[in-house]
């Protein structure tokens, strides 16, 4: 059975909501976009939010991918950067209560945390810190067995640390390894778009972008920088939001489209579909399957705040696929 390792950015995601949009404003903060502070502005901040009634939800795109492989009964394990904190353990705790083999780095500092601060027109911003996962180095790396595992998930939010990647593109494991890549942010795609062209090339065999990033990476828009990303990888997922999901592998192509949901709010969507196409592929399903699996998760994360599903949803998505 194939057994997958993600390696990723730690993140605690704290739900919360705003009166008005005065906070947001007060820091020149747009209200709905996402923006990634330093860690004197995020405690700044944070220390003026009335969070009495916020919702603390474990994340991390990678994370949230693992965790839901996990519940699909597949064996995974995570390594990731946290600090010594309750925000820390707590992460720990919910990866390792879904089954998660947890080979966490602990480090003097915050858990990564990112705010999802609703104003009373359900528009979201997302403010972040990722607290000490920016203090990973390579030599964190050095006794890390990954040659247990058949396939590796790549969290792209961790690419502007490009030396701890690079690092890992080297290490000998990961040549017997199946290579799973996201390209994260169209910010990290446009922005370290000369070091992920060598890295997507020379490491990555299964890749997921949506259709901003892919746009970002490659100037075109999804039907073409498919095509154009296929010549590098083994499978690329393009995914386009309520537009559905492009697939291609060689001369394979097939358009998936959108599960139906009742959206409360969009965290994790894409790490779920991620996870439910990689439970397909993992199976040898077709592609078009996978894409459906996708789909049908995303649909369901859609359903909730943040990006964990409870154990009886869990038991009913089991039963449908």
């Amino acid at each position: 059975m194939a057994k997958v390792m993600g390696i990723g950015n730690a993140l605690i995601d704290i739900m919360a909501e705003l009166p008005d949009e005065s906070l947001l404003k007060k820091y020149s903060f747009a209200k709905g976009s996402q923006e990634h502070v330093s860690k004197e502005v995020f405690d700044q901040f944070y220390g003026e939010l009335s969070l009495a009634e916020a919702r603390v939800i474990p994340g991390g795109s990678s994370a949230n991918t693992i965790h839901a492989l996990a519940n699909l009964e597949h064996k995974t394990a995570f390594i990731g950067a946290v600090g010594n904190d309750e925000h820390g353990k707590m992460f720990e705790d919910d990866m390792s209560g879904a089954g998660v083999f947890t080979d966490m780095i602990h480090k003097e500092g915050d858990t990564g945390k990112v705010l999802h601060l609703k104003t009373p027109d359900n528009t979201i911003t997302r403010i972040g810190y990722t607290g000490v996962n920016d203090e990973l180095t390579p030599d964190d790396l050095s006794d890390k067995y990954l040659s247990n595992y058949s396939h590796l998930l790549i969290d792209g939010y961790m690419v502007p640390n490009e030396d701890f990647v690079q690092a890992l593109a080297d290490t000998n494991d990961i040549q017997y390894m199946k290579v799973i890549f996201d390209l994260a942010s169209s910010h990290i795609a446009e922005g370290h778009r000369e070091f992920l062209k060598k890295f997507i090339k020379s490491t990555v065999d299964i890749l997921f972008a949506n259709d901003l990033e892919a746009f970002s990476y490659t100037n075109n828009e999804p039907e073409r920088a498919i095509k154009s990303l296929a010549k590098d990888c083994e499978v690329v997922v393009i995914k386009k939001g309520d537009k559905g999901s492009l697939i291609q592998r060689g001369s394979e192509f097939y358009p998936i489209p959108t599960a139906p949901a009742t959206v409360v709010e969009s965290s994790g969507a894409g790490d779920l579909y991620a996870a439910g196409f990689l439970y397909g592929l993992l199976k040898n399903y077709h592609l078009t399957h996978c894409g459906k699996i996708g789909a049908f998760l995303a649909s369901k994360i859609l359903e909730v705040e943040g990006a964990r599903l409870s154990a009886d949803r869990w038991r009913e998505i089991k039963k449908m696929i």
